[in-house]
């Protein structure tokens, strides 16, 4: 059967979001003083802040410091960034119009809410979508599968009905442990173990042959 809900990661699958991340890192530390390198900066991008600024700090011996405070600095910066540039991946936001009237669309993600909610807002993607689940409404973040059990809920739709895109094994795993179909993306990342079982697909360039591994090979009537 073909599924009638579609879940889609955010970070990495839709939102080319590295950079801001590292960016709002290394932006947010010169107030300390703090030159932070690309190569040191680099962890932000799959680490979930207050570990990263918890390690960064331990590092520096600034076993007291304000971690909270720092991530909140950051993620005002972070939003700010989203707000200014979004940066989708190529054949996002065609394959978001190509699944209205197909299947439930929504976004699930271990970033906050703030985050998905400004870039789908200046991408002008936010009528496309749902439901988002994000980082709040969770009690364990990927590759636990809270976030996909709470978008299921939320949206009435059985696992077997639904199929989740990840570009990340921790992503990959999560939607595995809550019993769905997985479609991996590659964007930048080569096809490897990290895919696991799951489909994949190298971008979402090809809408054809995206909608034919999502389970939906026919477009909708234009």
């Amino acid at each position: 059967m073909a599924p009638t809900a579609v879940l889609l990661d955010f970070d990495g699958v839709i939102a080319d979001a590295e950079n801001y991340h590292v960016a709002a890192w290394q932006r947010t530390l010169i107030a300390m003083g703090w030159e932070l390198t690309d190569e040191a900066a680099s962890p932000a991008a799959e680490m979930d802040d207050r570990p990263f600024a918890a390690e960064l700090f331990a590092r520096r011996g600034l076993d007291e410091a304000d971690v909270d405070g720092w991530v909140r600095k950051k993620q005002e910066l972070t939003v700010r960034l989203i707000r200014l540039h979004p940066r989708t991946y190529p054949g996002v936001a065609e394959l978001l119009h190509a699944l209205e009237g197909r299947a439930r669309v929504a976004v699930v993600s271990t970033t906050w809410r703030e985050n998905v909610d400004a870039f789908l807002e200046a991408a002008g993607l936010a009528e496309a979508v749902e439901l988002i689940v994000a980082k709040e409404d969770a009690a364990a973040p990927k590759p636990a599968p809270d976030a996909y059990l709470v978008a299921l809920e939320r949206l009435g739709v059985a696992a077997d009905r639904a199929i989740a895109v990840e570009d990340s094994p921790r992503g990959l795993e999560a939607a595995r442990a809550a019993g769905l179909a997985r479609l991996a993306v590659g964007h930048r990342r080569e096809r490897g173990e990290w895919v696991g079982d799951a489909r994949f697909v190298t971008s979402f360039e090809d809408l054809d042959e995206v909608l034919g591994q999502l389970g939906l090979p026919d477009r909708k009537p234009s």
